[in-house]
């Protein structure tokens, strides 16, 4: 595993790793164990889970963020610009918690779903004709591919419950992963 790939999984795994290694080094365990338990490592699906890089843009499954708190976390993890891919789940006062992390990392905002009313309310003056509608995630993964910029990450991030298209946050970052590897057929 290189530097750089331990990089962009995000500051929660790489503060993760420091701890685990300290804690290795402590009991004097040797450094290949370690290097191959990292290399070994399974990253939690569905929680800040790096899919995939489609011409240098990378997707970042969160559909377990199934509040407005689980995705400010995740953007604490990012250190790109970021186009965002959002449900519409939680109420008004929830999104504002978001404000101060979408000023910095979020490019652009695409709202999956019928009352995005919220999310509208909340973010349009911020992102100034950013903010993009989409029926479905596909759509919304579609518009994503169009809008990012090599060097960018695109997000999704829901902060709500599943809705009826799912049975859990499982199934629905299934079909987003689908929808991303979509985009390979059409490079």
């Amino acid at each position: 595993m290189t530097l750089e790939q331990l990089a962009r999984q995000g500051r929660r795994t790489e503060t993760m790793t420091t701890a685990a290694t300290i804690g290795a080094k402590m009991n004097q365990i040797r450094k290949d164990n370690i290097k191959q338990a990292f290399i070994d490592f399974q990253h939690i699906q569905h929680r800040s889970e790096c899919i995939d890089s489609i011409n240098e843009v990378t997707y970042y499954d969160d559909s377990g963020a199934l509040s407005c708190d689980a995705t400010w976390f995740t953007f604490e993890n990012l250190n790109t610009p970021v186009v965002w891919i959002a449900g519409a789940g939680c109420e008004r006062d929830d999104y504002d918690d978001l404000i101060p992390m979408v000023r910095q990392y979020v490019k652009a905002l695409i709202c999956v779903g019928d009352n995005v009313s919220h999310l509208h309310e909340t973010f349009d003056r911020l992102l100034k004709g950013r903010v993009f509608d989409a029926s479905n995630l596909a759509q919304a993964v579609s518009i994503a591919s169009e809008i990012t910029v090599a060097g960018e990450t695109v997000l999704f991030s829901p902060t709500c419950e599943v809705g009826e298209d799912f049975c859990d946050y499982a199934e629905r970052g299934d079909y987003y992963k689908k929808c991303v590897q979509s985009l390979k057929s059409m490079e």
